[in-house]
């Protein structure tokens, strides 16, 4: 009797612990583009397959190789972003030669 209280109160604490580390886990999807525009706090970036995306730009998110602090119609970016489409990190891609 009391192993089978043990085994239950262990597994009751240890599964739902690994069941919920796999929910916090949040895959971040890279998209590869051209600006188009600003649209207040979103970014509009065409795919090179043609795709737009409308990525939400926060204080949170990171802007790398930006002299001037904002992107602007036609650099090439790759960005970071989350599911719900909030950029973590934006990169500007400098073409060869630059």
């Amino acid at each position: 009797m009391t192993l089978l209280l043990a085994l239950y109160v262990f597994f009751s604490a240890v599964i739902p612990a690994s069941a919920l580390e796999g929910s916090q886990t949040t895959a971040a999807t890279v998209v590869k583009g051209d600006v188009l525009y600003w649209e207040g706090e979103e970014l509009i970036v065409k795919e090179f397959s043609g795709h737009e995306e409308r990525l939400l730009v926060t204080a949170e998110t990171k802007i790398d190789g930006v002299a001037a602090g904002r992107l602007k119609t036609g650099d090439k970016i790759v960005a970071q972003i989350t599911d719900d489409r909030r950029a973590l990190s934006i990169t500007l891609q400098l073409p060869d030669g630059r």
